[in-house]
């Protein structure tokens, strides 16, 4: 058992062995931001002043000069001994802090099921209890399996302004929990429980130009971000690449090419690892492309989402092109096979 003093507010959350500082806090009715609960998405960042824990995260969603200073994720560290923890950077209120959760509960109604390539499928679900729900383009909901009590975490695909639909893209794993649901017993109609909205992606109102690049089902919230802006219209300049193993896997390619009617300043580049013969894109890994199209990125916004690797690589790209670490925002898939 571990005591963590929570700063700025004077609070002292105790830690059962094995328990995360966010199991412990969320249990003892405080509220401590969140988001995935795995260590992929970086929303529960903290400063760890003093003391120690372990951190069994992966380390996409943390740069490794984070690390060094003491920045953690409350979701998946476990302290070793009394710790003093700084959570000024989550920017709550004392009486945020002090409410307890607050994510709300939502049902919804599978209305769609698209196989959008052989591993991703897209999924609308209609939200009946309650009618609708105000998100941030960029954040994303935890679903539950029905069924179950099993959440998984997928980021909106669709824009704020949707209405009363959530737009999801699931990657199918093989023996995967959500995907074996899908494929095997999944019908139009069922009912459907999400929690959210959840995630601090979003995108910053700024004069700098963006990058973005998405790999597998992280284009969702590129989309989601993308609809929004789309839907208001802006002539900033935006380069965004889109990675794929093969051709077949690229998706909603002209979805993406439709929203240059209301954003000019829009360039879209797939790249494919491993092109059909006949492919005239880029070719390679997306992180490859980055430096063919763009020779500095001196100025601009980045924004990535997508497989953990995928993340780590474009990062490094971005920076060695002149992108400063604070104008990177992403979000870190991390696959939950179980």
């Amino acid at each position: 058992m571990a005591q963590v003093k929570v700063m700025p507010f004077e609070r002292t959350i105790v830690c059962e062995e094995g328990q995360s500082v966010l199991q412990a806090a969320l249990g003892q009715g405080y509220y401590l931001r969140y988001g995935c609960k795995h260590g992929g998405c970086g929303t529960c960042k903290a400063l760890l002043v003093d003391g120690d824990v372990v951190d069994g995260s992966s380390s996409f969603a943390l740069a490794s000069s984070e690390r060094v200073k003491g920045w953690i994720l409350v979701c998946s560290s476990r302290p070793t001994e009394d710790c003093v923890l700084d959570i000024s950077s989550m920017e709550l209120t004392e009486d945020e802090f002090l409410a307890g959760d607050r994510v709300e509960v939502f049902e919804t109604t599978l209305v769609r099921r698209e196989l959008l390539t052989p591993t991703i499928c897209g999924l609308t679900l209609r939200l009946s209890e309650p009618s609708s729900i105000r998100f941030t383009a960029g954040q994303f909901v935890n679903v539950e399996i029905p069924d179950s009590t099993v959440v998984r975490a997928f980021s909106f695909a669709n824009a704020p302004g949707s209405g009363g639909e959530i737009e999801l893209i699931v990657r199918l794993i093989p023996d995967g929990r959500f995907g074996h649901y899908l494929t095997m017993r999944g019908e139009l109609g069922d009912r459907i429980r999400v929690y959210g909205p959840l995630g601090s992606l979003r995108m910053r109102p700024s004069y700098r130009k963006i990058v973005m690049v998405a790999g597998g089902t992280g284009l969702a919230p590129i989309l989601s971000m993308l609809g929004d802006v789309a839907e208001k219209g802006s002539d900033r300049e935006m380069v965004c690449f889109v990675g794929a193993r093969t051709c077949s896997e690229l998706y909603f390619l002209e979805r993406l090419e439709a929203m240059r009617a209301t954003l000019p300043g829009l360039e879209i580049i797939p790249v494919a690892e491993q092109p059909e013969n006949g492919w005239k894109g880029e070719r390679g890994r997306v992180t490859e492309a980055i430096p063919r199209r763009r020779s500095s990125l001196k100025g601009y916004d980045a924004y990535i989402c997508g497989p953990g690797p995928m993340v780590d690589a474009a990062r490094s790209a971005v920076v060695a092109l002149g992108v400063r670490e604070k104008n990177i925002y992403f979000d870190a898939f991390v696959p939950t096979g179980e």
